[in-house]
């Protein structure tokens, strides 16, 4: 199943993940650029007002996708891989359809009661950009559909990310013109500009999504006696991924950007806004996110061929500890040089928050696990799990308040929310291994790559004083320490380094403690 007649095979995926990694390393660089011109060119009670009406819009889509995008993922490949044509042709438009229904209503709901979600903010002014961000939602919710759910997983990367790099390019291209014509904007100006990136964006993917479509109708269903899925189990596995959406927005950054808004005000929200929103786009180009749209759909289909959840682990296993690797020199340099790198990134305004992003990337660590444990729920459609767990953390979105409320600080809510993810993880980690899928992430290997970090930070630490770092030679030391880190931890066990030595022997030798050949 490896052969280039399998769309989820080795040659697929490995052109696939070159039009992905080619599309995401330019999104990447625009998306980024989009980001620190928006802290520059929009004014600090401005940014606060345009981070809360990005964290309404988020929200909205968040409670609009009843947990169709799962179902998606999960079922998609299946029908590419089994079904003939006019079949995946259906569950595409159905699944679409639906999905569109949804984002329309909350993309109206937000619009005609902008001022009644600005009045529970304590934030009345901000009527007229909460309204568009409605436009917004909608338009946005249609593109991420077509983009990243369907042509994703029928594992067209190259189409979805013209789409992504359309949307990244446009943004970016409209800030950058009035940083550099000296202007400030108000926070309407930049979701308009929102507005103006998301409609190129998903009138594109729609083009790409009816082509694809439309080369799929004649197909021939291979020969097999494959059935697709029940509808029952379809059903639970869209309410309880929908019910885990809802549960896990009660704590996530959207929400808590909110509560922030409303307690501590505009410029508390600009500096937490800021924070998430850097560790969010740190995440979005790991591998658990960056290679999510190429990876995800084929460990669906090598789980769907073999069922074996072991060999399932073990790829995972190497997905999640190549994140890893790369978000700890992250750590370590915000850790240390906080301050330098939020100014580098968000302006002097922003000098004050190297702490809160420093915790907000240890928090990434554990969001990093989430990806990685909610897909193997859904992989043995356990997906009751983490909706049992997610409802424990209701409690968050009260304590925060209660936090707030009480004079604590933004560092004491992110602890709250690192708590609270590490407590929903390793629960449903415990609960699987008691249904009998052993969830193993091998983690002697990680545990020894954080000591030596451990052991970095407190050498930066005691040196600060003594030595003079400036922005190159920090950025240098943290990323020497941890590509030292790395070849002397050696993070992955035998098995994964005998799995990496079929493509990269010298690599397996270099990562793991596997005899050298």
């Amino acid at each position: 199943m490896s052969g280039s007649g399998n769309p989820y095979g080795g040659v697929a995926l490995r052109r696939g993940a070159l039009a992905y990694l080619a599309g995401r390393a330019v999104s990447a660089l625009l998306t980024f650029s989009a980001f620190t011109l928006a802290a520059r060119v929009l004014p600090l009670d401005a940014y606060g007002t345009y981070m809360a009406a990005l964290a309404a819009m988020e929200t909205g889509l968040a409670f609009s996708t009843p947990g169709l995008d799962w179902v998606t993922a999960r079922i998609l490949p299946e029908y590419r891989m089994h079904a003939a044509g006019r079949a995946i042709v259906s569950i595409i438009c159905r699944l679409a359809g639906i999905q569109m229904a949804f984002y329309s209503c909350a993309g109206m709901m937000l619009y005609f009661d902008a001022e009644q979600v600005a009045s529970l903010l304590r934030m009345e002014a901000a009527a007229p950009v909460l309204s568009l961000a409605g436009a917004v939602l909608a338009v946005e919710g249609f593109g991420r559909l077509y983009r990243e759910q369907m042509l994703g997983a029928l594992m067209r990367q190259g189409a979805a990310q013209s789409a992504q790099v359309v949307r990244s390019g446009t943004l970016a291209f409209l800030l950058a013109s009035d940083w550099f014509a000296g202007r400030e904007i108000a926070a309407l100006d930049a979701v308009r500009y929102e507005l103006m990136a998301a409609c190129g964006s998903t009138a594109l993917g729609a083009v790409l999504l009816l082509r694809e479509t439309w080369s799929l109708r004649h197909r021939v269903a291979p020969s097999g006696d494959w059935t697709p899925p029940r509808r029952k189990q379809l059903f639970k596995l869209a309410v309880n991924t929908y019910v885990s959406y809802l549960l896990a927005f009660a704590y996530g950054s959207q929400m808590l950007t909110l509560i922030v808004a409303r307690i501590l005000g505009a410029d508390a929200a600009a500096v937490f806004g800021f924070s998430t929103n850097f560790s969010d786009q740190v995440r979005r180009y790991l591998p658990t996110d960056l290679l999510r749209s190429v990876i995800q759909p084929t460990l669906i289909a090598f789980f769907s061929r073999r069922r074996d959840f072991g060999g399932f682990m073990l790829r995972v296993g190497l997905w999640f500890k190549s994140s890893m690797v790369l978000l700890m020199p992250v750590v370590l340099y915000f850790i240390v040089f906080g301050g330098m790198g939020a100014t580098l990134v968000g302006g002097e305004r922003f000098q004050e928050a190297g702490s809160v992003i420093a915790l907000m990337l240890v928090g990434t660590a554990l969001t990093i696990l989430r990806r990685v444990v909610e897909l193997s729920c859904n992989v043995v459609l356990a997906t009751d799990l983490y909706v049992r767990w997610g409802f424990w953390l209701l409690a968050v979105p009260a304590v925060a308040v209660f936090l707030l409320t009480s004079g604590g600080s933004l560092t004491e809510l992110i602890v709250l929310i690192i708590a609270a993810e590490a407590f929903f993880n390793f629960g449903i980690i415990l609960a699987l291994r008691r249904r009998g899928y052993p969830f193993e992430l091998a983690w002697g290997g990680m545990l020894r790559l954080a000591a030596w970090y451990g052991v970095g930070v407190g050498a930066l630490v005691w040196s600060a004083p003594l030595i003079r770092f400036d922005m190159p030679t920090s950025i240098a030391v943290c990323l020497l320490l941890g590509a030292v880190g790395t070849l002397v931890a050696k993070p992955l066990s035998a098995a994964e380094g005998r799995l990496v030595s079929g493509w990269s022997p010298r690599g397996a030798r270099l990562l793991s403690r596997i005899p050298a050949a």
